[in-house]
């Protein structure tokens, strides 16, 4: 078994509706897991994990500038194309040797 593995999720030409669904519900789904691991940390430590809070915010401007191009091709009439590949890697945990 390879230690890294090319998954195609998304390949395609899209309606420019079907284009936005995609898109949205999976920087939507991101963007609630994050804020629900933020919760977590903050209800279980007491502390809101920074992590998180940075990756909301990347989401959100990306989800805003998926929003602009898809509009923009509504308004021009024009197709959409997506493609959307993901990289997993089986690594050793990190572990500080002991001396």
């Amino acid at each position: 078994m390879k230690n890294t593995q090319k998954i195609q999720l998304i390949k395609g030409d899209f309606t420019n509706e079907e284009a936005k669904e995609i898109l949205l519900n999976l920087i939507n789904a991101k963007i609630n897991f994050h804020n629900l691991k933020n919760f977590s940390d903050d209800e279980r430590s007491g502390e809101q994990d920074e992590f998180s809070l940075k990756r909301i915010a990347e989401l959100t401007e990306s989800k805003e500038a998926i929003s602009e191009m898809i509009h923009h091709a509504i308004e021009k009439n024009l197709k959409i194309k997506v493609e959307s590949d993901i990289f997993l890697t089986v690594e050793v945990p990190y572990t500080i040797s002991e001396n």
